[in-house]
């Protein structure tokens, strides 16, 4: 599930004027809009009181005023293990970070969909249940956000082990402090779950050991508020954005490693 911020035209004459404007005046512009915008929601230091409220400041994340926070998150954990997203790639969806982070060192990918309609499947599979998917297929799979719209998490990350190639790498997000997500965004799905990466560290290594698996959390108080009230990036700094409480945790991303060796799991079974 991904929800990318989407983007409203310019219209009228407004939008021509920006259109004439150079390049360095337009960012010198939504700088000055953001400001004024920060200044008027939040007011005086420890004045909160238009986020004194029962609905939501935005709803839906904000998705119609920006980049979301969590995207924010999500596309840093990304950038850092960037250099993981070579060889032979599966993305869930749509191939939009594969293409994004993997760049050249991308030799082949494939999207999984149980979705019929969508365009840019290249594999009609559940992960609960993807035998049709071969062993030791791929050197990354990147997973974000997907996890908590699938009940049975646990069959998804066992066959992401074994689909992986040995020293293949899995890169998946998850949500912590979040809303549900609207309708629009998971259209027949269901959400299931949020995480902590105490809950995520032994889903992964419980397959891929824990030597071999790295969580790391994202966000803080100030930034899961606003993550609920529906403030988009634009509106905070990005010192307020990158402290990490782990406290409050607004995103988890999780590094796992498939090892090259065999070993054997608690119950007896074989693990490659």
């Amino acid at each position: 599930m991904m929800h990318e911020a989407i983007k409203t035209p310019e219209t009228g004459g407004m939008g021509t004027l920006k259109a004439l404007l150079p390049q360095p005046a337009r960012r010198w512009l939504r700088a000055a809009r953001s400001r004024v915008r920060r200044k008027l929601l939040w007011g005086k230091v420890n004045d909160f009181s238009q986020l004194k409220r029962l609905q939501p400041y935005r709803p839906d994340f904000g998705i119609h005023w920006g980049k979301c926070i969590d995207r924010h998150y999500i596309e840093g954990f990304l950038n850092d293990y960037k250099g993981d997203i070579c060889g032979c790639v599966l993305e869930v969806d749509n191939p939009g970070y594969i293409l994004k982070y993997g760049g050249s060192r991308v030799i082949r990918f494939d999207v999984v969909d149980l979705n019929e309609s969508n365009p840019q499947r290249t594999i009609t599979a559940d992960l609960t249940n993807c035998d049709g998917i071969a062993d030791n297929t791929y050197d990354c799979v990147v997973l974000t956000q997907t996890l908590l719209l699938i009940y049975d998490f646990d069959s998804v990350i066992r066959n992401i082990h074994r689909i992986l190639k040995p020293g293949g790498v899995v890169l998946a997000t998850m949500p912590g402090i979040a809303q549900l997500c609207p309708a629009s965004m998971v259209g027949a799905g269901t959400e299931y779950w949020r995480f902590t990466r105490h809950s995520v560290l032994r889903m992964f290594s419980k397959y891929f050991g824990e030597a071999e698996t790295e969580v790391k959390s994202y966000g803080n108080v100030l930034t899961a508020v606003a993550f609920l009230h529906g403030l988009v990036v634009a509106e905070l700094t990005t010192e307020e954005l990158d402290y990490i409480d782990p406290t409050y945790e607004v995103t988890i991303g999780v590094r796992a490693r498939k090892r090259a060796v065999d070993l054997t799991i608690a119950d007896g079974s074989e693990r490659r």
